[in-house]
């Protein structure tokens, strides 16, 4: 009996264990192979010469877009994507925006994860992995040296 215990238990930590990584929250798993800038002059850089179809993305909160941005960005809040209808909303929004082939510059929220999160759900949207660049280090990093 004890035997069969022991079984139980070990089944039991090893499907905790599967869901625990196959139904993970966090999206930056997803996302595979991205910029990460860490360097605001070199995020600009790229920005300025991509000659594609690009988009100026900030994931801050709507107060603090409103109290400041980068010009010709956009306001999709990474803080809305705690929720699965806020989730479908901020897709629903990045897809009115912006076509599929559109290279998405992020940047705003100085929480890396939550913005490779953000960049993960764009991913999954269809705009490609190889479409997000990020900035990792906020907005606060990043305006002093956009022009």
């Amino acid at each position: 009996m004890k035997r069969l215990g022991n079984y139980f238990v070990m089944l039991t930590v090893a499907i905790l264990a599967l869901f625990g990584t196959s139904c993970s929250g966090d999206d930056s798993e997803e996302l595979g192979p991205f910029v990460e800038y860490t360097e605001a002059k070199t995020f600009y850089d790229t920005y300025t010469a991509y000659t594609g179809s690009k988009a100026l993305i900030d994931t801050r909160e709507k107060s603090k877009f409103a109290a400041g941005h980068i010009d010709g960005a956009v306001n999709l809040p990474a803080d809305i994507y705690n929720t699965a209808d806020d989730n479908a909303q901020w897709s629903q929004d990045l897809l009115a925006l912006y076509p599929k082939n559109t290279c998405l510059f992020f940047y705003g929220t100085t929480s890396f994860q939550m913005t490779k999160a953000v960049a993960g759900r764009a991913s999954r949207l269809g705009y490609g992995k190889e479409n997000s660049r990020i900035f990792s280090k906020g907005y606060d990093a990043l305006k002093s040296e956009w022009k």
